[in-house]
């Protein structure tokens, strides 16, 4: 799909939607006024997500990216689609200075807008920088080698993470992606042949569905073949943030399959129609051949980080107990009262409940996930709140700036916050 495509299907769109929207991207093409760039680290979820340079020369042909228009014109357009954001330096400084980072305990999560394959001299410049020993995920479609073993393989805090897709066997590979899965694979068998443990390496399969999943069970066994302990598995997600996503190619390509619930996202997550989809029938094989192989399978990456890697994790997502993770731990409210008001808050209550604990925030004050993940990270429990949202709003970027929970923000936040607000009337 062309940007030139991309483009005409939201003709004129300069919104800002949400303040997430701004700290992702920055402003959109043909914002009207002074442009704002990215912010290195952007959200807070089980990681912290960021990025030295913005976009992806590969353009894998179902990337979330190419469905939000600040960031669908970094998106397979070569190089020079390529936004640098800040030195790794800066980078290191934002998380230094933000006070909603918890060092040495947060993962944090580089090439989130990107691929490894676009900053591998910069991501080593980053870990040289960074004085704490948080594990930093390394996101890396493209195909590892002696650069990226010279690079990152003596830090072990570096994890090697790419994702492999096989296509359905009826259409070309590069309908779904021009990354082959076989030569990923080779990637991975050289890490290993050249040291790198299985513990450092995290593999996502997918996404999948019933078009691919044959191709999917393959994958797993070959996996596990090779000596991979564990992976994640996905399925189909499909966003819709200023751009229309192309729908013909999509089906035509297999990867809207006709089983799809295809408003299956999760209440409140404005960037997606449809998140993680997997039929239940293409879900058991996957488990299936995971069994088979030997590889533990992870649909939910918080379980991923407290299972496989001991990272202390937020037993809360989207303002409700993940069951998943297992029973939160009992924690001094008083604690947790004297964090919040170390973050700007000036809770009214806090109790416990079968959920979790349940803050009560007074009006206008709102709990954004960054924060809400953070809190019941720091003490290994489930923390919700009366006032939540899934992302900042506009509005909530004063907060976050008042307090320095992100920070500091990108040059020109504040005035383009006032000109969106102004243009939603």
């Amino acid at each position: 799909m062309s940007f030139a495509r991309l483009s005409a299907a939201a003709p004129g769109d300069v919104r800002l939607l949400n303040g997430e929207h701004l700290l992702l991207g920055g402003t959109p093409p043909g914002w009207p006024g002074r442009p704002v760039r990215p912010a290195p680290f952007y959200k807070r979820r089980y990681t912290w997500d960021g990025d030295i340079i913005l976009g992806c020369a590969i353009g894998c042909r179902f990337c979330y990216y190419l469905w939000i228009n600040n960031t669908a014109h970094t998106i397979g357009t070569g190089k020079k689609g390529l936004v640098r954001i800040c030195e790794p330096e800066e980078a290191v400084a934002f998380l230094e200075q933000s006070r909603l980072f918890l060092r040495n305990i947060d993962p944090l999560t580089l090439c989130a807008r990107s691929d490894g394959s676009m900053q591998i001299e910069e991501i080593a410049a980053f870990l040289k920088a960074f004085p704490h020993r948080n594990p930093v995920f390394i996101l890396h479609r493209g195909y590892f080698g002696p650069r990226q073993l010279e690079a990152w393989g003596h830090d072990p805090r570096a994890i090697y993470c790419t994702t492999i897709t096989p296509a359905p066997p009826e259409v070309n590979q590069e309908d779904w992606t021009p990354i082959r899965p076989e030569r990923q694979l080779e990637g991975l068998r050289f890490l290993l042949r050249n040291g790198i443990p299985p513990k450092r390496i995290s593999v996502m399969c997918g996404p999948f569905n019933s078009r691919n999943v044959e191709a999917g069970v393959l994958l797993i066994k070959r996996l596990g073949e090779m000596g991979i302990k564990f992976a994640t598995y996905r399925g189909c997600s499909i966003g819709s943030f200023g751009v229309e996503p192309d729908r013909e190619h999509l089906s035509s390509s297999g990867f809207l399959d006709g089983s799809q619930d295809e408003r299956a996202a999760p209440e409140g997550h404005e960037y997606y129609r449809m998140k993680n989809f997997l039929h239940p029938d293409v879900e058991e094989k996957l488990l299936r051949a995971g069994e088979q192989a030997g590889v533990r399978l992870y649909r939910n990456t918080g379980l991923l980080y407290q299972k496989e890697f001991g990272v202390p994790v937020a037993f809360n997502r989207n303002n409700r107990w993940r069951r998943e993770l297992g029973q939160w731990e009992r924690v001094s409210t008083e604690e947790l009262d004297q964090f919040l008001r170390s973050l700007g808050y000036h809770p009214i209550a806090i109790r416990e409940t079968e959920e979790g604990y349940l803050v009560e925030l007074p009006e206008p004050e709102v709990a954004t996930e960054d924060v809400a993940m953070t809190v019941g990270a720091r003490f290994r429990t489930s923390v919700l709140f009366n006032r939540h949202r899934i992302a900042p709003s506009l509005a909530d970027l004063h907060f976050y700036a008042a307090n320095r929970l992100f920070w500091p923000l990108p040059d020109g936040w504040e005035e383009a916050v006032g000109l969106a607000l102004s243009l939603a009337g």
